[in-house]
């Protein structure tokens, strides 16, 4: 039967909590419960996966996606009506960035009411 243990431990300036070197490098999950308690449960790291990305080909005219691309993918083939639509809306009007800005400039963006 395993023994437990209890440590009191204080949070130091920095709000950072040491438990020593046995539990260097271990991921914990924390669970924070309505009554103050923190709970630290030990977790496996578990390995990203991350897809391998799309395969870059060149269309039979030549197009490519707006914004500069060496290539494009069979999304940005497949939905090049949208991403062409988009870039034309981005030329006329700007970027969300750049209209919020000219918002700002303008000096009324005061909230209706």
């Amino acid at each position: 039967m395993k023994r437990k243990v209890s440590m009191l431990k204080e949070i130091g300036a920095s709000g950072q909590l040491s438990l020593g070197k046995r539990f260097a490098k271990q991921l914990f999950d924390v669970t924070f419960h309505a009554d103050g308690r923190i709970e630290l449960i030990p977790m496996r790291a578990v390995a990203l996966v991350r897809p391998a990305p799309a395969a870059l080909m060149t269309a039979p005219d030549g197009w490519l996606p707006p914004g500069g691309y060496a290539g494009c993918s069979q999304w940005a083939l497949e939905n090049r009506a949208g991403l062409d639509a988009y870039a034309e809306r981005i030329a006329r009007d700007g970027t969300a960035a750049e209209q919020l800005q000219q918002f700002l400039q303008a000096g009324d963006n005061t909230a209706p009411g």
